[in-house]
């Protein structure tokens, strides 16, 4: 017997029952599972979920009118049933010459049972409930990565559209995943963060949007990003935004003066150039929530 055949046979041993195990063809793959840890790792699997279903259906509790609907229903289709066999039957009544009735064979009735319409239907339920029911395993990280980004185009999921650098999807996936503990300086002064960075050797911003210029910062922290390093400072307003710099030198991207925009990971960038340097201005949420930043 091998692994294929064993999993077959396995899927009709319920779990908890003795009788099933007991039977000498499950019992046979039964004693696989002792040398093969795979197939182990699968029944044991696959008799969790048996159990959890078994547990689902033990908890239906069928509607208090389900007997009296069913009663109807067959004395329905039963009228109906009788009504076209005596509508066949006078059609099919013999005529006055020559006429001999072909015999039926025996057991045969006209109809079908009533109980087989009832018995798809209750099929069906149990089908559907047995796969609405089954748990669903968590995705790989990097596969869940890859439907996210296939499905961009749908509203409150990750959004990346194709002509994004791929610097600024760098961004947007550190600062999504970015903690105020990893700041590298925590200071409220714009002055105090922009001094730290040039003692640093990082890119400091020689000009700060007019819009962010009063604003209270809350702490800078530095990328490296294939070698080039990134500086951000991060201003808190109500709303967080964030300002990075980099030397335009080194800008691993194509950039002008004139204002890009990019939206990427439920966030807004807008890169442009000034003088030597590379500023790009993020903040969580539409391309809306930076239009007249710069």
């Amino acid at each position: 017997m091998d692994r294929e055949e064993a999993k077959h046979i396995l899927q009709l041993c319920r779990p908890g029952n003795d009788e099933d195990r007991n039977d000498p063809l499950i019992a046979e793959a039964l004693r696989l599972l002792k040398t093969d840890t795979e197939l182990l790792a699968w029944f044991e699997a696959q008799q969790a979920f048996d159990a959890q279903i078994s547990d689902a259906l033990s908890h239906i509790e069928p509607p208090a009118d389900l007997k009296a609907s069913i009663l109807v229903g067959m004395r329905a289709h039963a009228a109906q049933s009788e009504s076209q066999i005596g509508s066949q039957v006078a059609n099919d009544a013999p005529s006055a010459h020559n006429s001999i009735p072909f015999p039926s064979p025996a057991g045969h009735t006209a109809h079908r049972p009533w109980f087989k319409p009832w018995m798809g239907m209750a099929a069906a339920i149990a089908v559907t409930f047995a796969i609405l029911s089954r748990p669903i395993p968590d995705e790989p990280p990097q596969l869940a990565t890859n439907q996210r980004m296939a499905t961009a185009s749908v509203p409150n999921q990750r959004m990346t559209t194709a002509s994004v650098p791929n610097v600024i999807e760098f961004l947007a996936n550190e600062i999504s995943a970015f903690k105020g503990s990893k700041f590298d300086k925590r200071d409220d002064e714009l002055g105090e963060l922009r001094s730290h960075l040039l003692r640093t050797g990082m890119p400091s911003p020689q000009t700060i949007p007019a819009q962010l210029d009063t604003m209270p910062t809350m702490g800078c922290v530095t990328f490296d990003y294939n070698g080039t390093k990134l500086s951000m400072i991060c201003f808190k307003n109500g709303q967080v935004y964030h300002l990075i710099t980099a030397d335009k030198a080194n800008f691993p991207a194509h950039c002008s003066q004139r204002p890009q925009s990019f939206a990427c990971n439920q966030q807004a960038f807008k890169l442009w150039t000034e003088g030597d340097q590379v500023l790009i201005l993020c903040t969580e949420g539409t391309l809306e929530d930076i239009a007249g930043c710069k």
